[in-house]
Order: structure tokens, then sequence, then C-alpha cells
């Protein structure tokens, strides 16, 4: 072989083959001859290469996954292993990526090429045209190699199970962590200390720890900003497990507890609580929304929900399934057994603070499991009379 191609073939049907086989399957009812895969994640669930640079040209009779030098290596190590799916040409990208793309695409046979249109950018997609002329038709497509991703197989459910656990074995360190006087980019670092000597290889997204009126913004940046006696504190964090997101939130208070605080505390988790005990098979992703939207009208406080109930989880932590309101997109999807996704209500009032419960669940034949299965209830930190019993009120 060459020096920029090696070729094997591998024989056993692996999950990899196995993924192959149904995007090839998408494709013919999409009436394309080939999918050109350049979404990272995509690539890694299609051939179990995680890397920064890839891409993958499926068609029905080969497979090319195209990487460069910094993951080469590793690939022909997968593929020693016989992880890789079967009958893959490894090839070494050694100019752009883009140039030998438009290289090997005039070889499909038929000339109709699938490309990821959410993945690939206006100027990608005016250079692959101009480089190929009339040699091949490129077609914009959605969601192939995401439908596969959609429901969990039973190596990834297993790999679910040891990372929700993980996870929810961190939730007692990290409440530890907050106490009056210390900042929220200080908590931040040390959560994702903890994360990693959990075992987890990477934060999933950059930690959240938001206290006081910051805690009422949904996505806050940890800031300068110190804990103070009262602050509710949303520390919202996860870790990725063999490639597979995690993602955990728990509200806390410094000290002492406020009412309003208790009582937004106690909204949240009891519609969190009902909008888990709505997923089973067959119902529709904005059923659950739905549940929670509803417990927290019934208390006055749908109007401080702002955000979709949960999202899917995967190689990504935002993906399908999306558990949002009645009409947005996504949201009529029909839940089905092997999914996971986070059910994570929340409420948010600028100028007092915000409350968010979030945990992972996989959906079951009959219901589903929480994998993150940790403490819900409200948690003083910083107060032995509070670690003791319930929350103590302001002095």
């Amino acid at each position: 072989p060459s020096s920029h191609l090696a070729r094997v073939c591998v024989l056993a049907m692996n999950r990899f083959t196995l993924r192959c086989d149904a995007v090839r399957r998408e494709c013919d009812g999409r009436a394309v001859d080939a999918l050109l895969v350049t979404h990272l994640p995509n690539v890694a669930y299609l051939t179990g290469l995680h890397a920064t640079a890839a891409a993958l040209l499926v068609t029905r009779d080969r497979l090319v996954l195209l990487t460069d030098a910094r993951y080469i290596t590793c690939a022909m190590d997968l593929m020693t292993a016989g992880q890789l799916p079967a009958g893959l040409d490894l090839r070494r990208v050694c100019g752009s990526y883009d140039e030998t793309i438009a290289s090997i695409l005039p070889d499909v046979s038929g000339g109709r090429v699938g490309v990821e249109s959410e993945h690939v950018t206006v100027h990608r997609w005016n250079w692959l045209r101009t480089a190929l002329g009339e040699s091949v038709a490129l077609t914009p497509i959605e969601g192939v190699v995401e439908a596969g991703r959609l429901v969990k197989d039973a190596d990834e459910i297993e790999d679910f199970r040891a990372a929700g656990a993980m996870l929810a074995g961190c939730v007692g360190r990290v409440f530890a962590l907050v106490r009056k006087e210390r900042s929220e980019r200080e908590v931040a670092a040390e959560i994702e200390i903890i994360l990693s000597s959990a075992g987890f290889e990477d934060r999933a997204f950059p930690t959240i720890v938001a206290s006081g009126p910051n805690s009422a913004l949904p996505h806050a940046r940890p800031s300068p900003r110190r804990l103070a006696a009262g602050d509710l504190v949303v520390l919202d964090f996860g870790g990725v497990y063999r490639g597979y997101c995690v993602d955990l939130s728990r509200t806390v208070c410094v000290e002492f507890v406020e009412p309003e605080s208790r009582r937004l505390h106690a909204a949240v988790l009891e519609a969190q609580q009902a909008a888990i005990a709505a997923v089973r098979p067959g119902v529709t992703a904005s059923s659950i929304d739905n549940v929670a939207r509803s417990t927290l009208q019934r208390l006055d406080l749908a109007d401080a929900f702002g955000h979709s109930t949960g999202h899917g989880l995967g190689l990504e932590v935002h993906e399908a399934p999306r558990i949002g309101r009645v009409g947005e997109s996504g949201s009529d999807l029909r839940i089905v057994e092997g999914m996971v996704f986070t059910v994570e209500p929340g409420v948010y009032l600028p100028g007092l603070g915000g409350v968010r419960i979030e945990d992972d669940v996989l959906v079951t034949k009959n219901g589903c499991d929480v994998l993150t299965d940790a403490k819900r209830d409200l948690v003083v930190c910083g107060s032995e009379t509070g670690s003791r019993g319930w929350p103590p009120m302001r002095p």
C-alpha cells in the first residue's frame, strides 16, 4: 500500500459496522448514493475514533476514513484491535481535508452525495461545489447519523449507568465546597478537580456555579462574586466517560434558607419528580415538558420557567431528544426505550435568584431509571445545624 493509504477488512460484525449499515439503509431511503460525515461526534459514533479532525465517507460498498498525522496511529491501533467497521479504507490527510475530500467524491457510484447540512459551513459547501463541478451532485441532508444516536445500545447504556453513578457520587463532595466568602470561580475550579478524581476524562461543559442574584441566570458563568449567607447557589456540572456525557444540577443555600428560597426549591423539586414519573415509552417529549410546566403553573411559577425541561445526552451534552414545549422543533418526538435525556425544570426570579434540579434518565420498558440518583432535598451548606436536620431559617 502507498504511504497515504492503508486497507484492512475486519470480518467481525462489531457495533460500528452495524451503525454504518444503518446509515447505508437511511441513505437508500433518502435517494443518495453516499453520505459525507464531517460532524466529529458522528464520525466517532460510526468508527470509534475520537478526534479533533476527521471525516468519513459512507457509500453502498465502501467506507473511507480520513484523518491526519495526529490521529493516524490511533486509527491504526483501532484497526489492529478489530474495533473499526468492516471493510474500512483509512487514508491519511497530508494537505487540506477539503482537497482530500474533493479527490475521493468523484469515485462515488451514482454521484449523489449527501452532506450534513447542519454541520457544514456555507464557505465549505461553496468550495466543494466549485472544486467538484458537475462530477458530483451534493445534496444537503439532515439527521442521518443522529437517527441512530437517539436510542442507545447495550454498550452505551452500560457506560451511561457507570457515568451516572460516578457523577452522583460527586454530589456530597461538591456540597462541601460551598461556603460563605468563597468565590463562584473557586468553587467551580474545585468541582472540576472532583470530576477528574472521580474518573471522568473531561468535563462535559464549563461548570456553572451561580450564587445569589446570579442564580437567576440559567447559564451564568462563574464570576468573582463571593458567596453570602442566605444565597441560593445553582451547581450545574457534568463529566465525559468513555466519550459519553452526563449532566447534573442541584441548588443549595448558604448557612440559612429564606422562606421564598424554600418555596422555589420545593416547587421545582415537585415539578421535576412529576416529570420523571411521566417518562415512559410512547409518550411525546412535549408531554413530559407539559407535566413539569403544569406543576409550576399550579404553583404560580410558570412564567419563571423559560427553558425546556430537558435535552438528550450522548457523545454531545446537548442532542436529541429535546424535551420542550408543544410546537417546538423536535418536541413531538415519541419517547422510546433506550433514550437518555435530562429532566431539569427551573425557576428564575431576577434580583432574587433561581433554582434548577437536574437528573439524567434512561427510558426503560415501563418507565425510566434515574442514572444520577443523589440527594435532591434542599441542603444548607456551611452550616452544621443545616447538615443535621431541616434547613434553618434566617436567624
